[in-house]
């Protein structure tokens, strides 16, 4: 009897390994056909492909509609230093030009224009709205590529695309879909919105259509040539003029009418400042960031404001909803303050000390913006 126990735990004990060494087969049978299926547009010289980023927020409440954003986008490039970038949104067109290590930023309906160095490393869809997880695998981040997870969705109803689903050690995750031709096209890209104590979640999908490989042979796409009437903002390499000066003062309303007033804030609080706009992608970036500083320092003697530049309220209303911002919003209509506060490009942050007086102020984005800006602030506390 005890040996016929003995051999039905070794059969048990049998089938989990030959099962988990199935499942681990599975991983690596699934992550090698999705780096297959990648591998024409890793492989390819240039590429041009169009689409669009649809921003699907569930609803706070049962008999409430999901609210939907979208815009479209195109991106082109060649190499590793030649990129074009374009994205319509309800506020005009942005483009991005990359030519070797010059990278420019166009806003057609500011008809300004920005001049930068650019980054080493192009990512190019995270400025679409992207997670930046897509740019790291198509462009091949060797030290990031090990740690993920793929697994292959099996969708019998669906016989034209092929999905996989892929996680990080850091818990993102991101489906991607290709089209089963010869030569397989990224066709859809989907990440969840997380769900938090300021937002009901939801799901950003990124379509992908009219993909062109090694079709680029005009490389003058990448150079920007400025129109008639386009100016350019000349960038301060040195320390924000403002740093150091006293803050102007300002009345703004509020997406529900009241008043704000800078001076009522004056040895109270640190009042920090964040300039932007729905039309721009880096602002789409920094503002969840933000938001997460404000909800770690909500205890201390800090508010926040995020101020609009020359936007109609319902729009503003809608997308703040639509991203799950809870920071209060100050209507900059006519873009005065922006005026006063040196707002050339954005998002731009000031951070106001309780004297009244700018501890910091700078422009962009950067992916370590959310360290930056709370070291800063607390620094301003002291």
């Amino acid at each position: 009897m005890k040996t016929t126990k003995i051999i039905a735990h070794m059969s048990i004990a049998l089938l989990l390994i030959s099962i988990s060494l199935y499942a681990e087969e599975e991983k690596k049978d699934s992550k090698q056909l999705f780096y297959n299926t990648l591998k024409p547009l890793q492989n390819a010289e240039s590429y041009e492909v169009e689409g669009k980023v649809v921003y699907t927020i569930n609803p706070d409440k049962p008999n409430e509609k999901p609210q939907q954003q979208e815009q479209e986008f195109k991106v082109i490039t060649k190499g590793t230093d030649l990129n074009f970038v374009s994205l319509h949104t309800g506020q005009g067109n942005i483009q991005v030009f990359r030519n070797g290590k010059t990278l420019t930023i166009y806003s057609e309906r500011e008809k300004k224009f920005l001049e930068r160095e650019a980054p080493e490393n192009a990512k190019l869809f995270m400025l679409v709205g992207a997670p930046s997880l897509l740019d790291l695998i198509i462009y091949g981040d060797t030290e990031l590529l090990p740690k993920l997870d793929f697994q292959q969705i099996e969708n019998p109803s669906n016989k034209n695309e092929s999905q996989f689903q892929i996680k990080t050690n850091r818990n993102e995750e991101i489906n991607v879909w290709f089209s089963n031709e010869t030569v397989p096209q990224l066709t859809k890209v989907q990440t969840p919105i997380p769900a938090s104590n300021i937002s009901s979640g939801g799901i950003m999908d990124i379509y992908f259509h009219n993909w062109k490989l090694n079709s680029v042979t005009d490389e003058s796409i990448f150079k920007f040539n400025p129109p008639a009437g386009v100016s350019k903002i000349e960038r301060k390499e040195s320390k924000d003029e403002m740093v150091g000066q006293k803050a102007p003062d300002f009345t703004l309303s509020t997406l529900d009418g009241q008043q704000v007033s800078l001076k009522d804030f004056q040895n109270k609080k640190v009042v920090v400042l964040d300039f932007w706009a729905t039309w721009c992608p880096p602002c789409r970036k920094a503002m969840p960031l933000i938001q997460e500083v404000s909800n770690e320092l909500k205890d201390k003697d800090v508010i926040f404001f995020a101020v609009n530049v020359d936007e109609g309220k319902t729009k503003v209303a809608d997308f703040v909803k639509n991203m799950g911002i809870s920071l209060t919003v100050l209507l900059d209509t006519g873009a005065k303050v922006s005026t006063l506060y040196k707002v050339e490009s954005i998002p731009r942050m000031v951070i106001i000390g309780k004297d009244g007086i700018v501890k910091s102020a700078h422009s962009g984005f950067s992916a370590d913006m959310k360290e930056g800006l709370k070291k800063e602030i607390l620094e301003a506390l002291k």
